[in-house]
């Protein structure tokens, strides 16, 4: 983390996102991952709307090789997950999070952060990720502003999501709201390009009918 705040030049940039519609989706696909023993929390749809997003922006998903001054446009996508455990953060790793589904994702990051919290996580589960997913869960809070995970260009604060009265066509309406936040590499990452990945996500959160288009 100190040697991230050395040398990337962090640039954050926040946006609201409408959850309601995948509040939804996620209650009604509850049962079924329930069925086959998974929970399904909202961190897979996050994840999966992600990936979709570093493909149509890759310099996100990329490193900067530091010896050369070479940007290194990275082709896997292999999403980090920091998670809190007794001996503090850890991250661990989804490993070519983009090839798999809904409910592999939500599998594997259970096991994974269960592996981490128990120290069991093998050093490969813990590193070569290539984009990083900061989220508290319950705990998200209103803000805040994650720190880029080394070497990586980007990382990405998942909120709390609250009930929130707000306007549309005209009309106050209670609305499942949620803040995003992305922190960049200003070195390699342009506001505006950072702005246009983050919008590209919120755009396939608010809605799922999109995401699951992009996977196919």
């Amino acid at each position: 983390m100190h040697r991230s705040r050395q040398t990337a030049a962090h640039f954050t940039y926040v946006e609201e996102c409408d959850m309601t519609e995948l509040v939804a989706l996620r209650k009604r696909a509850k049962g079924r991952a329930e069925e086959r023993g998974i929970k399904l929390s909202y961190l897979p749809f996050i994840v999966k709307a992600v990936c979709a997003g570093l493909k149509k922006f890759p310099i996100v998903n990329s490193t900067l090789d530091e010896a050369s001054q070479e940007i290194v446009l990275r082709k896997s996508y292999h999403v980090g997950v920091a998670a809190a455990t007794p001996d503090g953060l850890i991250v661990p790793v989804l490993k070519n999070a983009d090839q798999r589904t809904i409910f592999d994702v939500a599998q594997s990051l259970d096991q994974l952060s269960e592996k981490a919290r128990t120290g069991k996580a093998s050093r490969d589960e813990l590193t070569g990720s290539t984009f990083t997913i900061s989220s508290l869960g319950t705990l998200g809070g209103v803000l805040a502003t994650p720190i880029i995970n080394y070497p990586e260009v980007a990382v990405l604060g998942v909120h709390k999501i609250k009930e929130t009265p707000v306007v549309r066509d005209g009309q106050i309406v209670a609305r499942h709201m949620m803040n995003l936040s992305i922190s960049l590499d200003h070195r390699v990452v342009d506001g505006y390009e950072g702005a246009q990945f983050l919008q590209h996500v919120i755009s396939l959160l608010e809605d799922p009918t999109l995401m699951f288009m992009e996977m196919v």
